[in-house]
């Protein structure tokens, strides 16, 4: 169950990321990066995306690619071509360095170097769970052992019955 809440706190976590991710790209760019099209400026857009995910997550190239309804290999080869991209056309470098000034990386805690009030926060928070967690083991004990005392009474009757024939 840890896992789960584990992983709902980390999708929170990276959504946040991303939206805000998205948001610098397609402001400077002024388009919208999850447009279905070919065209140069979407897929420099998009490889740009792509560069902030890897460079300030830790989300894998299929991760990234699902937030814009792509493939994992587009997303590598978006950004196995965009140095090439940024070193041989001005316009695009310009753009590139535009973007990653935009990203304020103290505009999230580090998932690893978190808060002590982001550590205080999930420690009271799994508190709660684990209380709650507990409860629901409690009463699945009675539960069981309700179970095992009738089932004790069905052999009992069941080993009367079988006597008497």
């Amino acid at each position: 169950m840890t896992g789960t809440i584990s992983t709902q706190m980390d999708h929170t976590f990276y959504n946040k990321k991303l939206r805000y991710f998205k948001e610098i790209v397609e402001k400077i760019l002024e388009l919208k990066i999850d447009n279905k099209t070919r065209k140069f400026e979407y897929v420099f857009a998009r490889s740009c995306y792509y560069y902030l995910c890897r460079k300030y997550t830790t989300l894998s190239y299929q991760k990234i690619s699902k937030t814009l309804n792509k493939n994992h290999a587009t997303v590598m080869h978006g950004l196995k071509e965009l140095p090439y991209i940024i070193k041989h056309d001005k316009r695009c470098n310009k753009l590139f360095n535009q973007i990653v000034s935009q990203v304020d990386v103290n505009h999230f805690e580090d998932k690893t170097n978190k808060t002590i009030e982001r550590l205080v926060r999930d420690h009271n928070y799994f508190l709660i769970k684990n209380s709650e967690l507990q409860n629901y083991i409690d009463k699945l004990e009675i539960k069981l052992n309700k179970l095992r005392s009738e089932n004790q009474e069905m052999k009992r009757v069941i080993y009367i019955m079988a006597d008497n024939d």
